[in-house]
């Protein structure tokens, strides 16, 4: 997962462009703008000049520039008028007569984003300043998407770009939500605490998370999150942990992020899985051991077990925890037996259907929790 690699491949893949012989803007992929993918980053550090790259947003905003002599001072100021006022950003230019690209790191406020609701045909403005007078002014016709649409793969022709890792983003084991659920999952009387210790201990552990998502009455909901399904953009929406939590419903990837979040927080490593029309989840079950859970059976009603599994051990001693016993066996199960189906074709190559996404090594390459993106 090399982030800056990938989305210079989007920006080439697919841009806009306010084109003038001595600036212009681009905006990718296809004029729409996805907050979420800017949101997702952590801050980079600024290329070196001699790579004639400057600021370290993501680029998927970018001005291409020539400066008209050494050290010329330009600063830029980008705005969507629904976002409030413009945003700065400042650059020198070194080498007379050579192109410059600039990628202005944009300050995204997510509640001001959220608000929006959804996607929203508006356009972006640009203002050039060279050595402290204005130059000119573009303005480009955009798409502002949701902060809730994550957009996982691009294509354009033979060329493509797998952006799955968005999904990582939308995982939040900070969210005051997952300290409702761990508060629950103690309550319950199946652990008392989260230190794991053996693979009984584990699986015992991701036991109390799931009777305690059913105790709180979350569903499995059937309803599909896809917003685009190419051929160019492939996109679908991702709700927020607090949404989930309030409304005690969730579809595959909803329920899939609310675990891994919870998992994720008492130090476990997980995965998504994302398979045509469907994601579910894996957690590391113990040394060189990965267990999938089947999120569709949240809430499901399963003939109690006849005999309780070993990581159980004298815990299913009431209705309601050999009732979420069963629902979560079964959940294991099917996991297993979908991730055993699938495999072969989890083999890393880029296309939009199949993807396993590694939490925590989307967070080592810089992939944060929206909603806990700080303004740069």
């Amino acid at each position: 997962m090399r982030l800056p690699i990938v989305l210079c491949l989007l920006c080439c893949l697919s841009g806009t462009a306010a084109a003038e012989p001595d600036w212009s803007a681009h905006v990718a992929p296809y004029g729409q703008v996805f907050p979420a993918l800017e949101l997702s980053q952590a801050r980079r550090p600024d290329l070196p000049a001699t790579d004639h790259v400057l600021g370290n947003g993501s680029g998927l905003i970018a001005v291409r520039v020539r400066a008209q002599h050494a050290n010329e001072r330009v600063i830029l100021s980008v705005a969507v008028p629904e976002l409030g006022p413009p945003q700065r950003f400042g650059a020198t230019l070194a080498q007379a007569d050579s192109d410059y690209e600039l990628h202005p790191p944009l300050a995204w406020d997510p509640a001001n984003l959220r608000a929006l609701g959804g996607a929203r045909a508006t356009h972006m403005d640009f203002t050039l300043e060279r050595d402290g007078s204005e130059a000119a002014r573009r303005e480009t016709a955009i798409s502002l998407r949701p902060l809730d649409e994550a957009l996982y793969f691009v294509r354009d022709g033979a060329d493509s770009a797998d952006l799955s890792w968005i999904f990582a983003a939308y995982v939040n084991e900070h969210d005051a939500v997952v300290d409702e659920i761990l508060d629950a999952a103690r309550a319950s009387g199946i652990v008392e605490n989260f230190q794991a210790a053996d693979t009984n201990s584990i699986y015992r552990q991701v036991w109390a998370v799931w009777h305690a998502l059913a105790a709180h009455g979350i569903r499995y909901s059937g309803a599909d999150p896809a917003i685009e399904r190419g051929p160019h953009v492939f996109s679908q929406r991702v709700r927020f942990l607090g949404e989930t939590w309030r409304d005690a419903s969730a579809n595959c990837v909803d329920g899939s992020v609310l675990i891994s979040s919870v998992l994720q927080r008492i130090g476990l490593r997980t995965f998504l899985v994302l398979v045509p029309g469907h994601a579910f989840i894996g957690f590391t079950a113990g040394e060189n051991a990965t267990a999938y859970l089947e999120t569709t059976l949240l809430g499901a009603h399963v003939e109690a077990l006849a005999k309780p599994p070993a990581f159980a051990g004298d815990r299913a001693n009431s209705a309601e925890r050999r009732a979420s016993l069963a629902s979560f066996n079964a959940a294991l199960r099917a996991g297993a037996a979908r991730h055993a189906h699938v495999a072969a074709k989890l083999d890393g190559r880029h296309r939009p259907d199949y993807a396993v996404i590694d939490i925590s090594a989307a967070r080592a390459f810089g992939i944060q929790p929206i909603e806990s993106a700080s303004v740069p």
